[in-house]
């Protein structure tokens, strides 16, 4: 039953956030010119872009209660991807202050599209999401979360539709509970399930207006229970999407099923000369205020940031043009992605695949 799945593009659901967008009045003139000048900055290759980017990530916690095989330890240690820290500490973690969130937030809620207020950690578990969600909508910054479902619990479901949140990805590796764990070792499908129906459910009755997609992580492993995610997902109205999941650390727990995997990244075409569209377009905050090209960057130890942003000082339109990412740009130009070890062995392009 399992099929090699190609690049998602995420067309329909990328179409789907637009125009929800537009119907909640978070789109503007300046933030359309604003976005069409970092496309021709980067079409175009020229060394500076627009004056802020269209899209800004934000690690407001790098905790989670999901612990899945390939991004942390069984006792939730991040992995460092960085080849050359192999063996060495694991990723630092920490909480983003939510004034670092607010003020980022206003100064560029004229420019940004789209906050992503999640990276690589569990954003249901940041203290402050709600509020956070609540203040980029209420400047009309259209907001995108991912979870694993698990804190989705009434109380939490209804904070974050009342937060305005626009777009939440319910991502699971399975439909029982032995495929779901493989993956998600710390969580429970079942009350995942229960959660999503209530989801559905809180939101009908409410009247919300917000976009849900079940976000299917697919392996060979998982194949067979994917029609009954399917079948869920449309049932309870959410967009359904099915996307290759990820290898790393597989055949150290579970050699006997990473054997029956087939390579989902064509490590023989890498898209080397491919000019990234992420230094032109996409900024991501680390939740110490780091300031780094892309979101691998959070797990990538040992890399040099664009900037630190200090709240009170720091301004995003002079780090998003200042001398570093000038500098970052030019050996995008000039090199590539072999420029940069972090961006030589990436298979992405465009940004899609954030959504």
């Amino acid at each position: 039953m399992g099929s090699k799945l190609g690049k998602n593009k995420y067309l329909f659901i990328r179409i789907k956030i637009a125009l929800s967008m537009i119907m909640k009045r978070k789109v503007s003139f300046k933030k359309i010119f604003n976005a069409t000048h970092c496309w021709i900055a980067q079409k175009f290759r020229f060394v500076k872009s627009s004056k802020f980017p269209f899209i800004i990530n934000f690690e407001l916690w790098n905790e989670c209660n999901a612990q899945c095989t390939f991004c942390r330890s069984e006792d939730g240690e991040i992995y460092d991807l960085n080849p050359n820290n192999s063996g060495k500490d694991a990723i630092e973690k920490g909480r983003m202050p939510l004034k670092v969130f607010s003020e980022i937030i206003d100064q560029s809620k004229d420019h940004i599209l789209l906050a992503v207020p999640y990276v690589n950690g569990e954003p249901l578990m940041y203290p402050d999401l709600y509020e956070a969600l609540k203040f980029a909508s209420d400047r009309k910054v259209a907001t995108l979360i991912s979870t694993n479902g698990e804190l989705l619990t009434e109380k939490n479901i209804k904070k974050l539709l009342d937060s305005s949140l626009d777009f939440l990805k319910i991502a699971i590796s399975g439909f029982s509970q032995d495929i779901f764990t493989i993956q998600h070792r710390g969580c429970d499908i079942e009350k995942i399930k229960e959660n999503m129906r209530n989801l559905a459910r809180m939101r009908d009755e409410g009247g919300y207006e917000i976009l849900v997609m079940l976000d299917y992580i697919y392996y060979e492993y998982n194949a067979h229970e994917y029609s009954e995610a399917l079948e869920l997902g449309r049932e309870l109205g959410f967009i359904v999407s099915r996307r290759p999941g990820n290898l790393h650390k597989l055949a150290e727990e579970h050699p006997e099923l990473a054997q029956k995997e087939k390579p989902q990244d064509d490590n023989t075409n890498l898209p080397i000369k491919d000019l990234c569209d992420w230094p032109w377009k996409v900024m991501t905050v680390n939740w110490d205020g780091s300031i780094y090209p892309c979101c691998d960057y959070v797990v990538w130890g040992d890399q040099k940031v664009d900037a630190k942003f200090e709240t009170g000082k720091s301004q995003i339109e002079e780090i998003w043009n200042g001398s570093t990412k000038i500098n970052n740009r030019k050996v995008h130009l000039t090199d590539g992605r072999a420029g940069y070890d972090i961006c030589s062995k990436c298979t992405r392009t465009g940004t899609a695949f954030k959504f």
